[in-house]
């Protein structure tokens, strides 16, 4: 009868840690990584990509689900249903020089290669991951998708005008304003985003990152930098508090085991 008893409490200790690792345990992309993005994203400028992760740094896949991305930059090149690196996963982008524009815009706040995410930008795409009803509202027509994809790039100041080296070695200036001024949804989104953030938001945990993304594992060839959004993970306090959860469960199935025999 010990024994048995003995099964059933490391079965359902078993049980509850495999419920509470649905809940808490999955795989985050880090650097070393590779992703994959879908070759038909809701939304016809950029929009709403769904990303997988297809490598991990020294590890197999852990089955992670698919997850939603918008692209940060607008200079960079775009690559869909291709292999790309992460060389970094952190709060601003790495860019190529000749496809970013800080030099002659200050307004970024960044360098010529590396450009701070706005806490606007963070707030915004902390609202797509954590609001479902807001996220398939955004995903419902390519014009909800495009204007969140607007919404981002004003917000990280890619739609200014401002000189930007060309490909083939001239300056040119460029600028796409026009994209936010005639998109109304657009304008809403990001005077949400204003109000949340005037208002106090922070993003706690640093959730809202940005994929620094290469074409090549050399990290060479710079591709398109996306956002994600890293699931809370709990403080070493709340697993601990959950682990005596399970633990004491288990004792009490193992009593009324005995008890019942």
């Amino acid at each position: 009868m010990r024994q048995t008893g003995l099964k059933m409490v490391g079965k359902t200790v078993l049980a509850m840690a495999a419920i509470a690792g649905v809940q808490w345990v999955g795989a985050s992309v880090v650097a070393g990584d590779a992703v994959k993005l879908s070759t038909s994203p809701s939304g016809t400028y950029a929009g709403a990509f769904s990303a997988i992760e297809v490598k991990t740094n020294g590890s197999a896949l852990s089955g992670e689900k698919s997850f939603y991305t918008f692209c940060v930059e607008l200079y960079e090149t775009l690559y869909t249903n291709t292999t790309l690196y992460v060389k970094s996963v952190s709060n601003a982008t790495q860019n190529a020089v000749s496809s970013y524009y800080s030099q002659t815009n200050p307004a970024s706040g960044g360098t010529a290669t590396s450009d701070p995410l706005s806490v606007q930008t963070e707030w915004l795409f902390t609202q797509f991951n954590v609001d479902k009803n807001f996220q398939s509202s955004i995903l419902s027509t390519n014009a909800k998708a495009n204007s969140f994809q607007v919404a981002i790039w004003y917000l990280e100041h890619e739609l200014d005008s401002y000189k930007v080296q060309s490909w083939h070695g001239s300056s040119t200036n460029s600028g796409y304003g026009y994209l936010y001024t005639q998109d109304s949804y657009a304008q809403t989104l990001v005077a949400m985003a204003n109000a949340a953030v005037k208002n106090g938001w922070k993003d706690v945990g640093d959730q809202v990152r940005v994929l620094n993304l290469y074409k090549d594992n050399k990290y060479t060839q710079y591709a398109q930098d996306q956002l994600y959004f890293v699931s809370a993970v709990p403080e070493p306090e709340s697993l601990a508090m959950m682990l005596v959860g399970v633990v004491g469960v288990a004792g009490f199935v193992r009593y009324r085991k005995r008890k019942t025999a």
